[in-house]
C-alpha cells in the first residue's frame, strides 16, 4: 500500500490546472491507492479518519495535518490528534502532512536559526500523542521559500509519523521526498511494504 501526501496550496478550482495534472501522475506512477475511509472530524488544519485498507483488511487510522503557519494553533490542533488516537487504543495510526515544525535543527538551512523553543514544544506534542517520525529516503528538505537570489530557506516541514502499533505492524516503512516541483512543497509518498532494506534494529520509544 502506498500513501500520498502533498501541500499544493492553489490547486482548487480546475482539474486541469497544472497542479492537479500533476498530481493525477503523481498519483498514477506511484501507484499511491485507494482505502475505505470514514471521516471523524476535519477542519481547515487537520481530517481525522478511519479506515481499511480493502485488499487485507488492514484497519488503521489516518490523521492529516496542515500545521498552523503561524504557530498560534499549534498546541490546539495536537490536542485533537491526540483526542483521536487514544480514541482506538492498539490500533495502527499513521499521521502525515505539513507539519510546518522541525523536529531537529538539521532540518532547517537558511539565514535564520532553528527556534530551539519552538522545536521542543513540538517534538513535545508528537511524543504525547505517541507518534514518532518515520524517518525519509530521498531529498533533505521538502520546502523551500524559494528565494534564491537573496537567502534561500529549506526546511523539512512535510513528514509522516506512526505510533508503536504502526511500526510493529510495518516495520518496512518506508517515506520517500519525491522532487518538489509546481508547488512549494515536496510531495511525499509512504509506502508500507517497500524493497529498500532497512536495519534489523527493535523498536523503542525514547525514554
Amino acid at each position: 500500500m502506498s500513501i500520498l501526501s502533498w501541500n499544493c496550496r492553489g490547486a482548487g478550482g480546475s482539474l486541469c490546472s497544472p497542479k492537479m495534472l500533476h498530481l493525477s501522475r503523481l498519483i498514477a506512477s506511484t501507484k499511491a491507492q485507494d482505502v475505505s475511509l470514514h471521516v471523524e472530524k476535519s477542519s481547515s488544519n487537520v481530517i481525522l479518519a478511519t479506515c481499511m485498507y480493502k485488499p487485507t483488511t488492514t484497519k488503521f487510522l489516518l490523521a492529516c495535518v496542515y500545521g498552523d503557519p503561524y504557530h498560534r494553533r499549534t498546541r490546539a490542533i495536537w490536542r485533537e490528534v491526540r483526542s483521536f488516537v487514544i480514541q482506538y487504543p492498539n490500533v495502527h495510526a499513521i499521521c502525515m502532512g505539513d507539519l510546518n515544525n522541525v523536529m531537529h535543527p538539521n532540518e532547517k538551512f537558511g539565514p535564520r536559526p532553528v527556534n530551539v523553543a519552538r522545536m521542543s514544544t513540538f517534538c513535545w506534542l508528537v511524543k504525547d500523542c505517541g507518534l514518532v517520525d518515520l524517518g525519509f529516503s530521498g531529498l533533505a528538505y521538502t520546502w523551500c521559500n524559494k528565494h534564491f537570489n537573496t537567502n534561500p530557506t529549506f526546511e523539512r516541514l512535510d513528514r509522516s509519523l506512526g505510533n508503536a502499533e504502526w511500526c510493529a505492524a510495518f516495520p518496512s516503512t518506508t517515506v520517500f521526498h519525491l522532487p518538489m516541483m509546481i508547488s512549494d512543497h515536496a510531495p511525499i509518498l509512504t509506502v508500507l511494504q517497500s524493497s529498500r532494506a532497512k536495519p534489523r534494529k527493535p523498536f523503542r520509544f525514547e525514554n
